[in-house]
This record gives structure tokens, C-alpha cells and sequence, in this order.
């Protein structure tokens, strides 16, 4: 039995900076019109951390050192195929502005918001699943069967 089947790899990051984060209004993601983070897809023959780092300057102009996984979130899609977003956190030290880079395309606005300003927002159930283990200090696995609400899959 071949258990192999397409799998979509994407990474998001969320970065602070004195008790703020980066936030961006995506302008083309499933996330619409909810709040996400910066990131996107892995690239043929490069590491998640990789992508992680030039994803974030690709959107966002900040250059990150070793961001931290925090964890990922597994999608079982509607189209029955996968997709696993690895979820890095990192910090930076004086709050930038932010732009995307010469050449590359503008995928959305970026903001920095206090961390109780979020609940201002509309987060989708998977952003908010993400910004709420971020605030807990949980590194875990995010589990959305297709067609079915949030499955935490803590294996601590």
C-alpha cells in the first residue's frame, strides 16, 4: 500500500517586539479577511526554517536569526489533500517598518499590534488557535479534520 500523497508545506512566523506582534492583512490567502501572519510556501530543496526566514523578508523586509518552531498545524483540505503549516516565533529588537521586497509580490499590509489589541480583530479559527498557543507557551500540533471545527493534539 503506497501511503505517499501530495502534501502542501508552508510556514508562518510570528514575530514580537517589546510585547507586539506582526501581524499582516493577506490580500490573497484562504485566510481572508482574517488577520495572519507573515510567511508562506516551502520552496523545492529548502529546509522550513529557510523558508521561514526569506518568506518573512520576501513580506516583510525584516531580516530573523533562528526563529523558533513552536509547532504546526496539520489540515486535512476539502480537495482531500494535506497541508502542514510549521508555526516559528521570533523576536526582534527595535519595532521596523515594514515592506516587501523589490521584486517580490505585495501579498498584504503589515501592522504591529499590542497583544490585547488582537481580540479587536477577526482571526480565523486557525489563526486563533495559533496567536492562543503563542500566548500559553504551548509548542504542539494543531489538528482541523476537513469539514470539522479545531482538534487539539497535545502530546506534551
Amino acid at each position: 500500500m503506497d501511503r505517499t500523497y501530495p502534501c502542501e508545506l508552508t510556514c508562518i512566523c510570528l514575530i514580537n517586539c517589546n510585547q507586539k506582534i506582526l501581524v499582516m492583512k493577506k490580500n490573497d490567502s484562504e485566510f481572508e479577511p482574517s488577520l495572519t501572519f507573515p510567511g508562506g510556501h516551502v520552496e523545492p530543496n529548502e529546509s522550513v526554517t529557510s523558508a521561514a526566514i526569506r518568506e518573512i523578508k520576501e513580506e516583510t523586509g525584516l531580516t530573523i536569526v533562528s526563529p523558533t518552531l513552536m509547532g504546526f498545524v496539520n489540515f486535512d483540505r476539502q480537495d482531500s489533500l494535506k497541508e502542514l503549516i510549521f508555526v516559528y516565533q521570533a523576536t526582534i529588537p527595535t519595532e521596523t517598518a515594514t515592506h516587501n521586497l523589490a521584486g517580490t509580490k505585495n501579498e498584504g499590509q503589515t501592522l504591529w499590534l499590542a497583544r490585547n489589541q488582537m481580540k479587536n480583530y477577526k482571526l480565523n479559527s486557525v489563526v486563533s488557535a495559533i496567536f492562543t498557543d503563542y500566548l500559553n507557551h504551548k509548542n504542539k500540533e494543531l489538528y482541523f479534520p476537513s469539514n470539522q471545527t479545531f482538534k487539539e493534539q497535545n502530546h506534551d
